[in-house]
């Protein structure tokens, strides 16, 4: 009986221990998910930034490279009304959400991203807060684009690494 009973109270510390441990873990953690699609894509037709950080007053420096032999197609309307759209990450839907639309109303035009060619943008600090700065956080830009010449038909997507803006 002696010998059962130690490993009850054995038992039971070691519940305890696992319980205490559990705890702490959970008070020092975020209840969020981490984002996710935060590396940048591969593919015929990619997007890279000049830098991996930024502040809230730096201009973004975006690359969209056609590294194929093949022409694609894509629809301007987005951020700084051309082909590419700045996202953020929103950390309470846990989703990548369109920014700095383009205020210009108009019909949006398909340009071609010429095969083995490289196009920049430059996109200026802007949020709705203040028309000078972003809003901190995390950041990429992503370009969606189509082999056919209407830039929407059977769509892809390519995004830039993930970045700050602090």
């Amino acid at each position: 009986m002696r010998v059962r009973w130690r490993g009850t109270r054995l038992l039971s510390s070691l519940i305890g221990l696992v319980c205490v441990t559990a705890l702490v873990a959970c008070a020092n953690g975020t209840t969020s998910k981490p984002p996710v699609e935060t590396a940048a894509t591969t593919g015929p037709v990619t997007v890279t930034t000049n830098l991996s950080a930024y502040g809230v007053n730096d201009a973004i420096g975006v690359t969209v490279t056609n590294s194929s032999s093949t022409d694609y197609y894509a629809v301007s309307g987005k951020s700084a009304c051309v082909i590419i759209q700045l996202e953020r990450y929103n950390t309470t839907k846990e989703v990548w959400e369109p920014v700095d639309g383009c205020s210009s109303p108009g019909t949006a035009q398909v340009f071609a991203i010429a095969k083995n060619s490289q196009q920049q943008f430059t996109l200026a600090p802007n949020s709705s807060a203040d028309l000078n700065a972003w809003v901190a956080g995390l950041y990429r830009v992503a370009v969606t684009y189509s082999a056919n010449s209407d830039g929407v038909t059977d769509p892809q997507r390519a995004w830039c690494a993930a970045f700050s803006i602090h």
